[in-house]
């Protein structure tokens, strides 16, 4: 059950179209300028939907939209920056 849930090494640079090796030199650094999904450290095995949906995404982390600091109460802006300003200096 747990190989649907996962992919190995050969499965993951087969779908990169790279080879295990350049995978293995790679993979954090795709990790962290790309999003690529982190391995398990169970060995060289990444989560199967994780890789997909990296993949789907264009080989990029997906997207997340923070809020709009307009849904924050004016008072909240106030005081995060009067607490960033007392604690870095500068004028608040």
């Amino acid at each position: 059950m747990l190989t649907n849930e996962t992919a190995t090494l050969s499965e993951v640079a087969t779908a990169l179209g790279r080879p295990e090796d350049w995978l293995r030199r790679k993979w954090l650094r795709l990790h962290q300028e790309q999003g690529f999904p982190r391995k398990l450290s169970c060995g060289w095995v990444w989560p199967r939907r994780q890789v997909e949906a990296w993949l789907r995404a264009g080989g990029a982390a997906p997207v997340v939209i923070a809020p709009a600091n307009d849904d924050l109460p004016a008072d909240a802006l106030l005081h995060a920056s009067a607490a960033l300003a007392d604690r870095y200096g500068g004028r608040p």
